[in-house]
Parts: structure tokens; sequence; C-alpha cells
């Protein structure tokens, strides 16, 4: 009799790599709603804790997602169920993008025509007001004293002097420089059209803003700093504390009432001496700056716009005119001399009026983030002088600021208060501001100097 032994092998701890990590966990979470715990995240995907550790960590980096923490310290995980990715650019940027690149060919094309169909038509139609002039009298034809109509005003118009420098006879005339260069007039032109040019923004100043501030805060921080930094609402503040994290070597703690710290002890390194940190600007102290329409003077408006009127009328009053006083015919040239300059100067000043449009359309929601960085400071200005609950017209004083109280409170850590006061107004409470402030403060005043310390040097390309 044959007996068959079988022996039961142990499950082989399989190996993955940090990629394969990160899609397994993916595939496991996708869909799921709820916050989870690492736990859960283990239990879901399989993965062993390391791995789903490393995982979770590439996920937070990756995909928009949220943490928060428990009475016990348990670390929560909350990524969007979608799993849409950071990077990922909204349909509507998309479209901005294109229509961005459109306006820029159509700002380069539309230059080059101002600078040749503008001036070409304003001198053409001039012409013709001089041949009727002239043909209005012989003398007139033989008198030479007007001089006529050169080409030097219209390049004097166009901030190109030909003959700057130089006196009737040639000669070369020593001017005193000017005590500031003046911005020649095509370019002013080009400003009423299109705007001024926009002055060049650093890509990364919120980055280095938000930077500053951590290492000026001694590594910590907590969602509200960057509530009342940058003017997000905590929802925002708390994504964006979570990529933080992952961009620059952060690490989650949890005190004991609950609140997550961010810890970046990475950034505290510096070869420099301690300097005593800058008080950090505020979003409430950084408002919007409504941007200008052209950056002219008005007379420099005025005088563009008479410029194109001219133009613009030019083909209902000067070409008739024209054709009657020199007895021809121009109804073959229509196209040249009265469709085209309508049509240009009618969208030289359709192109600004377009503008004044959507900027008015701007300007309202400009408006809005402002009184919402207006109320933030009001708010914190309370919650640093621990004033307790407030009444609504103690924090939101105008209708304007009203409206972002009520729309917002939720998402600026607010709550209306259990008790109204003596005379019966509401109240308003904001815990979660106070609790991660206090939370913070205890964090930086327990976190040691030693972590500024970038040790002693042992090695130098120098020696």
């Amino acid at each position: 009799m044959n007996l068959t032994v079988t022996t039961q092998t142990t499950i082989e701890r399989k190996q993955y790599s940090d990629q394969r990590a990160a899609t397994v966990m993916l595939s496991a979470l996708r869909g799921r709603g709820a916050k989870l715990t690492r736990a859960d995240a283990i239990a879901a995907s399989g993965l062993p804790e390391d791995e789903a550790g490393r995982a979770l960590t590439a996920l937070l980096k990756d995909y928009r997602s949220h943490l928060s923490a428990t009475e016990s310290g348990e670390v929560l995980y909350d990524f969007d169920p979608t799993f849409t990715r950071r990077d990922a650019v909204p349909w509507r940027e998309r479209a901005a993008a294109v229509a961005g690149v459109a306006w820029r060919a159509f700002s380069f094309l539309f230059k080059i025509a101002i600078v040749t169909t503008l001036i070409g038509y304003f001198a053409v139609f001039v012409a013709m007001m001089l041949a009727m002039i002239f043909a209005r009298s012989s003398s007139d034809r033989d008198d030479d004293r007007g001089g006529g109509f050169g080409i030097g005003p219209l390049f004097w118009f166009w901030g190109w002097d030909a003959g700057a420098g130089h006196d009737a006879y040639g000669r070369r005339i020593a001017r005193a420089a000017p005590a500031a260069p003046r911005v020649p007039f095509y370019k002013r032109v080009f400003a009423f059209v299109f705007g001024p040019p926009a002055s060049k923004v650093d890509p990364l100043e919120d980055e280095k803003r938000i930077v500053g501030y951590i290492r000026a805060q001694r590594g910590r921080i907590a969602p509200v700093d960057l509530v009342r930094l940058m003017g997000w609402s905590f929802p925002r503040a708390e994504e964006e504390a979570t990529r933080l994290m992952v961009d620059y070597g952060g690490e989650p703690e949890v005190t004991d009432d609950g609140v997550v710290v961010y810890v970046f002890k990475s950034l505290r390194k510096t070869a420099t001496a301690p300097t005593d940190a800058v008080a950090p600007a505020w979003a409430s102290q950084r408002l919007e700056p409504t941007p200008p329409l052209t950056g002219n003077e008005p007379g420099t408006n005025a005088l563009i716009g008479i410029f194109n009127g001219f133009n613009l009328l030019a083909p209902f009053w000067i070409v008739p005119a024209f054709e009657t006083r020199l007895q021809v015919s121009l109804a073959s040239w229509h196209a040249v001399f009265y469709s085209f300059p309508v049509a240009f100067s009618a969208l030289f000043f359709a192109v600004p009026f377009g503008r004044w449009i959507k900027g008015r359309l701007a300007e309202r929601s400009r408006r809005v983030r402002n009184d919402r960085r207006r109320l933030l400071g009001r708010i914190f200005a309370r919650t640093d002088a621990r004033l307790g609950p407030v009444a609504r017209e103690e924090v939101a004083p105008t209708p304007e600021l009203g409206a972002v109280l009520d729309r917002e409170l939720v998402s600026l850590g607010g709550d209306v208060a259990a008790e109204p006061d003596a005379s019966g107004r509401v109240r308003y409470t904001f815990p979660r501001i106070e609790q991660e402030t206090a939370a913070l403060a205890r964090a930086r005043a327990a976190a040691p100097t030693a972590e500024r310390d970038a040790g002693a040097i042992v090695f130098s390309s120098a020696d």
C-alpha cells in the first residue's frame, strides 16, 4: 500500500518594485470614496506593510488626496474616488491654453497690420485731402510755401524720427541725454489695442514663498498656515500640504489633540548663521490689484482714438469727396478704399472694447477673492487675540464680507456659536483655526535647534 504524503508550503513573500506596488495599490483603491487607514490599504491590496507604505506615499504625490488624523493618532488617507492626477489639466485650462496660443498669433499678425496698414491708410487719406485742396486752385498747386505733406510727421507719430539729431542742413545737433527713455508711440498704440506688456512672473514664486515660510516656522506647518498665507480654503490647503510633504521630504506627525502637523526637517538645514525671521506677508496683505486697460495717459489714448477714427470715417467722407472733386471713380477699388479700412479700423476699436468687457467681468471675481482675503485677515486677527466667539458685524462689517462669510464659513473652519450674545446676535467661532494654531505653537516650541545644523565640514573641493 503506497502512502502519498502531501506537504503544505507557506505563501511566498512577493517582492514588488515601487512602481509595481503603486500600480497594485491604485487598482485596489480606485473607486473607494471613504477614508482609510494604512491597515485598510494593506487589506485591500494585499501588499506587505513596507511596500504598502511606499505605494501610499507615491499615490499621495501623484493623485489628489488629503490626510487627517483620529484622536488616537491614527493617520487617515483620503483619495479622490476618481483618482484625478495632480498634474491633470482641466478642460477649461486646456481650452484657455488653446485660446492663448490663438490670441498670441492674432496679436503678432495684427501688430504687423497696425504698423503697415494704419499708417499707410492714414497717409493715403491725407494725400487725398491734399489733392482736393490743390485741385481747388491752380495757385495752390504752384505755391511751395506749404511744404507739402512729407513722411517725417508720420515717423514722428510712431516714434521713429528719421531726422532726429540733425538740422535743416543735415548737420548733427548736440542734445542732452533725456532723463528717462520715452516709450515709442507705436508701442503705446500696441498697448491701446492689446494692453500693456505683461510683467514677467516667476512660476515658482508661490513655492518659494511657502518654502521660505516653512523654514521660518521651524519646519512645522499645518493647513491653517496655508489658509492664512495663500488665502486658500481648508480643503485646498489640505491637498496642497500633502503635495508639499511629498515634494519637499516632509512627514506627518499627529499631535496629542489629533492635529496633523507636517514636519520638514530637511528644509531647516542651513550653512549660514541664523537670522531674524521676516514677518510673512499674509494673503490679506496681498490683495490683487486691478490691471490697467492700456497703461497709457488719457491724452495718448485720445490721440490714438482720433487717429484711428479718422481712418474709420475717411471711406465715408474723404473718398467720396475725392471722387467728386477729381471726377474719378474708385468703384473697382471698393475693397481697398472702403471695405478693408473700415473693417480694420472697426477691429482696432473692437479689440480694446472686448478687453474692457472682459476686464469688467474679471473685476467681479477679483473683488470676491479680495473680499475673501480681507475676511481671513479679520478672522485671524480675532483668533490671534483669543477673543472667543465673534458677532457677524465684527468680523464681516460690510455686505460683501458677510456674503463671503455665509458662503464659505465651513471651508474656512468656522461654525455658528451655540449661544448668541447678550443682544441676541448670532456669533461665530473658528475652532479649527484655534486648535491648529495652538498645536503648531507647541510643536514649534519643541522643535530642536539642532535640526538647523548642517554638520561639520569633513571634505571640501577647495582644499
